[in-house]
């Protein structure tokens, strides 16, 4: 039964979120406790991912892998509301920045148990070939993330790092709880990025960091980052070792190049998720209704 639960819980998440504007999810594309107790919804202008009870019960789907190490779930910025939208600032020289502000939980636990963040997904084939990039037919994947592990009692690591993402540590900002900003910036002419953390009362910035590889000569070098998707992740670890609790994240701003894509002033009137005609028609039937007439 718990099994049958994830799969209809999971599906209508995808459902859901498919009409909704500018943002798709992917649920398990890490799938070692494919029986756990994931959902996905938009509630209050904010989108929910949560993982929970990763305790390795139940039957799994055959084409999933048996009871691992770790989940991951991925959201996406998308242009048409069903796939996520591909960018290259480097075709034109633009620029590009997405910012999220989310909180995390559980926090502060003894163990590194989940992570989330900014996920960057670059699709390297065929601009660079398997010796540069190291992944083959894979797609090269990196993170600007928050995890939740106490640190000795100064909080859980902020990092970017993986893919081509080039290694930042956060600038000594630890977590502990709360809401959290996170910005991603690429620079299509200086094939560039820039990182920035803002959590409470303190703001750290990187500099401007040359992605791997980036002076490669391959295939008309070199290149910045080309052709990736953009979105955010919640990733549960140390299921095969006691994690029974999983996490939860929810993102309740996205911004991408300034433009709300999801939280207070999106044009989604009625929270459901979807800018749709469904806010259309909450507005026009409160219209006059207010200002004293």
């Amino acid at each position: 039964m718990k099994r049958l639960m994830m799969v209809l819980t999971a599906c209508s998440a995808l459902i859901v979120l498919a009409s909704a504007q500018s943002i798709v999810v992917r649920p398990y594309v890490w799938h070692d406790d494919a029986s756990s107790d994931f959902s996905a919804s938009f509630e209050n202008g904010c989108l929910t991912l949560a993982d929970t009870s990763t305790d390795c019960q139940g039957t799994t789907p055959e084409w999933y892998s048996l009871c691992g190490w770790g989940n991951r779930h991925h959201w996406f910025i998308s242009m048409n509301s069903v796939s996520p939208t591909f960018f290259d600032p480097d075709s034109d020289g633009s620029s590009l920045e997405l910012e999220v502000t989310f909180n995390l939980a559980p926090v502060m636990q003894a163990n590194r148990t989940v992570e989330a963040g900014l996920f960057v997904l670059e699709r390297p084939f065929p601009r660079f070939p398997r010796e540069v990039n190291d992944q083959g037919n894979w797609w090269a994947d990196g993170v600007l993330m928050v995890a939740n592990e106490a640190g000795g009692g100064s909080g859980g690591e902020i990092a970017a790092f993986g893919g081509r993402l080039p290694f930042w540590g956060g600038g000594g900002v630890r977590y502990q709880g709360g809401p959290i900003t996170l910005v991603f910036r690429y620079d299509g002419q200086t094939k560039r990025v820039q990182y920035e953390v803002r959590y409470g009362s303190a703001t750290q910035t990187s500099p401007w960091l040359t992605p791997g590889d980036s002076a490669s000569a391959y295939n008309g070098g070199p290149h910045g980052l080309r052709y990736f998707q953009l979105g955010g992740y919640l990733q549960i670890n140390g299921i095969n070792q006691g994690n029974t609790q999983g996490g939860i994240a929810q993102w309740c701003s996205i911004k991408l190049n300034g433009k709300i894509i999801l939280g207070p002033g999106s044009g989604d009137v009625n929270s459901d998720g979807c800018v749709d005609d469904a806010d259309l028609l909450t507005v026009l039937f409160n219209f006059g209704t207010g200002c004293g007439n």
